[in-house]
């Protein structure tokens, strides 16, 4: 199926779904576009957020010294 008329067949799903269901799938969706995520569940400490933002930025600086998750079993 051409891109177009994928992209235009998510729309349709996201416009349909129902509010309490967005928040579940919008993790997903900023993974799958490779958005940096910046979305951290709110019942983190600031300590915490802290070490997931350090965690980020090391990732970005060194990301052959992360291990990838599909590797992991």
């Amino acid at each position: 199926m051409e891109a177009v008329m994928v992209r235009k067949k998510l729309h349709t799903f996201i416009d349909k779904m129902p509010d309490n269901c967005l928040s579940s799938v919008e993790p997903l969706l900023s993974y799958l576009a490779r958005e940096s995520v910046s979305v951290i569940e709110t019942d983190l400490t600031d300590e915490e957020k802290k070490w997931v933002k350090e965690g980020r930025m090391q990732y970005k600086k060194h990301p052959e010294d992360f291990v990838p998750l599909e590797s992991i079993q």
